[in-house]
């Protein structure tokens, strides 16, 4: 064999070796929860300076501090890492151009909380009109939700001045509902529900106008909040209580 013809037989084994490994080694990547590309926002808050809360999502949907907000003043120690600390002011963080999950689309939101107080909203977006909100924080003084009309919260408070781990999952049904497709967890459990409003089956459609505001009303601390665009089971929703979501999720999620 000529030198061409070796040259040409080993660039074509090495085209080979490359074409084969690279897709492996890929598949040998596994999703967890930090990874899933369901994961459509996810803000650590680990943040000590500056006034941008940055997604760890990679979707690029950083939240801006407002109302004289920031991490110089406002960080704080997390359950995990760090934390923002809100005075239940002005103050809030705003993720521009992030409408959050519409419609009545599948959703997952969770977060750490620590507060003495039972007013203030984790997270919200939506159309302010009737319905077509989605809110998530304390309702009649315990975590819930409500799309502005009817509402939904647990019975278990939360304002101790103890780190809770609280999230709201609306499943994947045709015309959701509060009363029949929204499951709140605390601490890694299926919370036990303590009043659905009178609305409580009306349709949930929530509009795309406000970009996702965070801590609105709110004092005390979240930190780790997280929005999925799928439904997360129990059993994710007990890793993230666990803080393990670096593992790799179950092949039947």
């Amino acid at each position: 064999m000529d030198r061409n013809h070796l040259c040409a037989c080993s660039a074509l084994l090495v085209s080979i070796v490359l074409a084969w490994n690279t897709p492996l080694a890929q598949a040998d990547e596994p999703v967890t929860l930090d990874t899933d590309p369901n994961l459509a926002a996810w803000w650590t808050f680990d943040e000590i300076s500056g006034t941008t809360a940055a997604d760890a999502s990679k979707h690029g949907r950083n939240a801006l501090l407002k109302g004289g907000l920031s991490f110089d003043k406002n960080s704080a120690a997390g359950r995990t890492g760090g934390a923002v600390r809100l005075d239940a002011g002005e103050g809030h963080l705003e993720a521009t151009k992030y409408k959050g999950v519409g419609g009545d689309q599948p959703r997952t939101l969770a977060a750490w909380i620590k507060t003495v107080t039972t007013t203030g909203e984790i997270v919200s977006w939506g159309t302010n009109d009737f319905g077509r909100m989605w809110t998530f924080g304390f309702v009649r003084g315990r975590i819930g939700v409500t799309p502005h009309g009817g509402y939904l919260y647990m019975n278990a408070e939360t304002h101790d001045d103890q780190w809770h781990h609280v999230a709201v999952v609306v499943g994947q049904e045709e015309s959701p509902n509060l009363h029949d497709d929204v499951t709140l967890y605390l601490d890694g459990e299926v919370a036990v529900i303590h009043d659905i409003g009178l609305l409580d089956l009306w349709p949930i459609d929530t509009g795309n106008e406000l970009d996702v505001r965070i801590g609105r009303n709110f004092k005390g601390l979240i930190d780790d909040l997280r929005i999925y665009n799928r439904v997360l089971s129990e059993e994710e929703i007990l890793a993230l209580f666990k803080l393990e979501s670096n593992r790799p999720l179950t092949p039947s999620r």
